[in-house]
């Protein structure tokens, strides 16, 4: 992208603050503290935030904590179209823009043997909605409509947009 990174994790407390909360909304508080939590260990830095979801029907499907919910989450997803959110929020002590990306995704029909296997990799264990795009979950992928790079999880072109704005000292909030 012509930038140059440091990742530092922010542990931040990842709960949805209620039902109705939405997952746009979900993803962008959570990529906002996460970038507020950093922002003050690096105050004089631009601070990049970022969190994706997958969601149906207004369901948030996070990591899956063991087999049983992993399973759950294929079993709703196989065969489906649903949403990926992904929350970009990029500070500095005086500009703040926090936004989201959505994108759909159609998984194939998976079977129990499917599931099963997909468990047994080890990959679907830290990924939201239990699965990566850019892994052994691919193959199970039918389509997508929207951002390959958000789904992975870091929306390159809405991000190069926003850091190229900051560079020029445009954003002021």
């Amino acid at each position: 992208m012509g930038f140059s990174f440091k990742v530092v994790p922010a542990d931040i407390d990842e709960s949805r603050l209620s039902q109705s909360e939405t997952p746009c909304e979900y993803v962008r508080r959570l990529s906002l503290s996460k970038a507020e939590k950093i922002l003050s260990l690096h105050p004089d830095a631009v601070i990049v935030g970022v969190d994706t979801t997958v969601s149906m029907n207004n369901e948030i499907f996070g990591k899956p904590a063991d087999f049983e919910e992993f399973h759950l989450f294929m079993s709703k997803l196989s065969g489906k179209t649903h949403q990926v959110f992904t929350g970009l929020s990029v500070i500095d002590r005086d500009r703040t823009v926090s936004s989201y990306v959505k994108s759909d995704v159609t998984f194939v029909e998976m079977s129990e043997k499917d599931i099963s296997d997909y468990w047994a990799t080890g990959e679907p264990v830290d990924k939201a909605g239990g699965y990566a795009i850019q892994g052994i979950g691919g193959s199970y992928i039918k389509c997508v409509s929207g951002s390959v790079s958000s789904i992975i999880g870091l929306p390159q072109a809405e991000l190069r947009i926003i850091l190229n704005s900051f560079m020029e000292g445009g954003i002021h909030e």
